[in-house]
């Protein structure tokens, strides 16, 4: 059976220690490698090539979204999978805006975070949950409604209320089936929706229609 190549990337030898024990015991992963700085980082990512980066988003000489955006300019294939204690909205903007498949917290339970490592390999985008509440919460203040409400007034966003109704759920990391329950459509009406998101914004992915959708303030 072919096994997950991961390496793992924390300035703390503890935490990658016992990540590397942790993910071995299971019968389809492998850690292949480790770093502790954002440089040692890009070099162990370049020269193993693995297939997910599990990669601490705050180190001590370059920070986790940096590393992410040199890793994927060379390597794209590799999956990037953020996970820290910091939750802040710009970090992981920033770190989605990078190409990062994921931004997890870290006291995810170690069964989740395999089940999450599993889904990123797969070609999956995954948002921790406290992260997306936090992130649409901020989004969706009450202070930026009147200006999301102007802009598709005066048309400069070429997006409907039910487009950007769906980009909210998405957000929440609905699937497809998910959303159209919540807004009574038939999957594939919200797929030819999340297309028309895509075209709209430039994004090529989920991840990158929610990081595309929270810079602009959309939700």
């Amino acid at each position: 059976m072919s096994k997950i190549r991961i390496v793992v990337v924390d300035d703390h030898e503890v935490v990658r220690h016992g990540l590397r024990l942790s993910l071995e015991l299971e019968a389809d992963m492998v850690v292949v490698g480790e770093a502790r700085t954002g440089e040692e980082a890009v070099t162990v990512a370049l020269q193993k090539r693995p297939d997910v980066l599990l990669l601490d988003a705050r180190l001590g000489d370059v920070d986790g979204p940096e590393v992410c955006r040199q890793v994927r300019a060379v390597a794209p294939n590799i999956a990037i999978l953020m996970l820290s204690s910091y939750l802040q909205d710009g970090l992981v903007l920033r770190s989605l805006v990078a190409g990062a498949k994921g931004y997890i917290s870290k006291d995810v339970e170690l069964a989740d975070l395999k089940k999450i490592i599993r889904s990123v390999y797969r070609g999956n985008a995954v948002l921790d949950p406290k992260v997306t509440k936090q992130l649409i919460s901020t989004a969706t203040g009450e202070s930026k409604l009147p200006k999301l409400q102007e802009r598709l007034t005066k048309g400069t966003v070429s997006l409907t209320e039910t487009d950007l109704l769906i980009m909210r759920h998405l957000a929440s990391g609905l699937t497809n089936k998910e959303i159209a329950a919540m807004v009574h459509l038939s999957p594939y009406t919200v797929k030819d929706h999340l297309l028309k998101i895509c075209s709209v914004l430039n994004a090529r992915s989920r991840t990158e229609v929610v990081a595309e959708a929270l810079r602009r303030g959309l939700i």
